[in-house]
């Protein structure tokens, strides 16, 4: 599958629920393997969340993107990425 063919697809939760839509792709070019997918959900206003996910966290392609993991986890994940980044910003 091309990137441009997996950019813009839909994403799904384990459950079925939509997350957003896959916005960016990380791909290592010596491996020729992907890293990292970014979704992006709500809208281009002040409410748009992006989440990232690694290979791993993906279940299937196809007309969808499914995860193997839910929605409130990658909330979580991306919560404790923020964090993170908040404090080392206040380290230096």
């Amino acid at each position: 599958m091309k990137v441009s063919e997996f950019l813009g697809k839909r994403v799904l939760d384990k459950k079925a629920v939509e997350i957003g839509k896959v916005s960016d792709i990380d791909v290592d070019a010596i491996l020729g393997a992907v890293g990292t997918i970014t979704i992006s959900s709500g809208d281009f206003s002040l409410s748009k969340n992006e989440f990232e996910i690694k290979n791993q966290d993906i279940d299937q392609v196809g007309d969808y993107v499914l995860l193997k993991i839910e929605k409130a986890e990658l909330e979580i994940r991306s919560e404790s990425a923020q964090n993170s980044e908040k404090k080392k910003l206040k380290l230096k």
